[in-house]
């Protein structure tokens, strides 16, 4: 047998002796026999209500134990009131209608603890359901204003006030007495429904128990069995006890949530935990726990300590003494090793695939090296084939003039080749470059003319952004200018520029002959003056994606 089990045994035993001794007071007809017997079950509903107040944890269903406490204590108060005290028949009267307000109050707040046995205390009732109330406030409101109506109990004419015992009863008193049927038959019913277990065969019985003693009780009751009322006649106190009993089969079977039970659980929790006093000594401990020895408690207290590879040890101070629960960590550890193992093997495959990035890295850059040669050589094949034309040519030349000639077109083309290869590397991954680089390459192959001896000059904008292909059309074409032209170019000056069509290239020429054609620009437009001089033009100029 459980503590808990123990404890309740005693409280049990308890209260049998106080309603014995109740009992017996009644059957001894003892001097002041009725004030005894009420402080007795005044003490008894007393301790009980107070219990509530301690282990109910929702607040609603606790309040409404309360008030019922309160008002089954009222009720006994009123009953030792008129019996012993009370000696005017109009105070007699009104005492007596005055046990209509828990009659009628029980019940209900009976109903109202059931609405809240599934409700959290975070939800509240609907608010229609509290238009309920409000019946036997004006039932029990009813009762209290018969002297004036007479619609609850009628009496002989002449004896209203008197309160004469030959009464008959009216709709009024059917209207309670239904009430209080329909409040009882909803908890009977209520009960049945929540003490089924569900999915399982189980019924719990205990709760409906004292609700068919009272049954049994009110049969025994209509019919006047002698030995019932010389034993139990007092119905106030009947009608309190099952009430009572009734909820307190709730609480034990656990369809009203209560704080008892607490060390049971934690016994057989999956949690291995410990809990112990100020000096270290186990109190409360699982099923599961490993001992401990006060120095690992010490030292576990706010910190972790490492039992075993697979166990961690925590604490934490609480009143009265400390707890301590074992975290099994094992699942962790295996995953660990398992990740251990894994970073073993991706370090090893880390390498592989770093050798192998490094090679297709090294791969990469070769054929994207190999692809920019390739244009290059592509873009220049012209200019590097007549440059081998003229190396032939120079091995064969018949005089000085002839070399230097045939040195200056060298110098020339490979100054183009130089910065065309540039800008081929500046121009393949950007649609728009600086016109810096348009810039430096002109100029550069200007400098090369006049070392050449051909006078040249370039104008070009000093700043902004151009589109690659124009960039490289204008390059291109101030080049096919200047190869139709040699070698007679005297002097040589290139404008290029934007316009609202687009990019545009003049050029004007001087000592020259009339070319055939521009190599690759078929659309030039030439003009002669007066003077001699050669008018080349394009608009717009706009060259293939480098």
């Amino acid at each position: 047998m459980t503590k808990l089990q123990t404890r309740n045994l005693y409280i049990a035993l308890a209260v049998t002796a106080l309603v014995v001794c109740a009992v017996l007071i009644r059957v001894l007809y003892l001097p002041y026999s009725g004030f005894w017997r009420t402080l007795l079950y005044n003490a008894l509903i007393g301790a009980w209500g107070v219990s509530v107040w301690w282990r109910i944890l929702q607040r609603q269903t606790r309040n409404c134990l309360l008030l019922a406490a309160a008002l089954m204590l009222l009720w006994l108060d009123l009953r030792l009131i008129r019996f012993d005290f009370a000696q005017s028949p109009t105070a007699l009267r009104r005492l007596w209608y005055a046990y209509y307000i828990p009659m009628l109050l029980i019940p209900t707040l009976a109903v109202y603890a059931l609405f809240y046995l599934d409700r959290s205390q975070s939800r509240p009732l609907p608010k229609h359901r509290y238009i309920l109330f409000a019946v036997p406030v004006a039932l029990f409101t009813l009762v209290l204003t018969n002297d004036c109506h007479q619609l609850v109990f009628a009496f002989p004419p002449g004896q209203e006030v008197s309160g004469d015992p030959e009464y008959t009863y009216r709709f009024g008193y059917y209207l309670c007495v239904l009430w209080i049927l329909f409040c009882a038959l909803f908890t009977v019913v209520y009960l049945v429904r929540r003490c089924r277990i569900p999915h399982t065969g189980y019924f719990l019985w205990l709760p409906l128990v004292p609700i068919g003693a009272a049954v049994v009780y009110g049969i025994l009751y209509i019919l006047q069995l002698p030995w019932l009322r010389r034993i139990a006649g007092d119905m106030t106190v009947v009608q309190c006890l099952t009430f009572t009993a009734a909820f307190e089969a709730c609480i034990q079977c656990g369809l009203i949530q209560s704080n008892t039970g607490y060390s049971d659980f934690f016994a057989v929790s999956p949690v291995r935990g410990l809990i112990t006093d100020n000096r270290f000594v186990p109190v409360q401990a699982s099923a599961g726990a490993q001992p401990l020895t006060e120095a690992q408690m010490r030292q576990a207290v706010g910190n972790t300590v490492t039992l075993d590879r697979t166990t961690l040890l925590h604490g934490h101070p609480i009143t009265g003494g400390y707890i301590f629960w074992q975290e099994d960590i094992s699942e962790l550890v295996e995953l660990l090793d398992q990740m251990r193992l894994a970073q073993e093997e991706l370090n090893d495959i880390g390498d592989i695939i770093q050798a192998e990035t490094a090679q297709k890295a090294k791969w990469l850059q070769l054929s994207e090296q190999n692809r920019l040669y390739d244009r290059i050589e592509a873009v220049t094949a012209r200019q590097l084939a007549r440059i081998r034309q003229h190396l032939i040519a120079l091995q064969s030349a018949p005089d000085t003039e002839t070399a230097q000639r045939l040195l200056r077109q060298i110098v020339i083309l490979g100054t183009y080749i130089k910065r065309r290869s540039n800008l081929v590397f500046v121009c393949d991954k950007a649609e728009v470059i600086d016109m810096t680089e348009l810039r430096l390459s002109l100029f550069e192959s200007a400098e090369s003319l006049r070392l050449c001896g051909i006078r040249c000059a370039v104008q070009v904008p000093a700043a902004g952004q151009i589109p690659a292909r124009c960039a490289v059309a204008v390059y291109d074409a101030f080049e096919a200018i200047l190869e139709a032209t040699l070698p007679g170019v005297q002097n040589l000056l290139f404008c290029a520029q934007e316009t609202a069509q687009g990019w545009s290239v003049r050029c004007s020429v001087q000592g020259v002959r009339r070319p055939d054609a521009i190599p690759g620009f078929p659309a030039m437009q030439q003009e002669w003056d007066e003077d001699g001089l050669l008018y080349l033009s394009l608009c717009p100029v706009e060259g293939e994606r480098v």
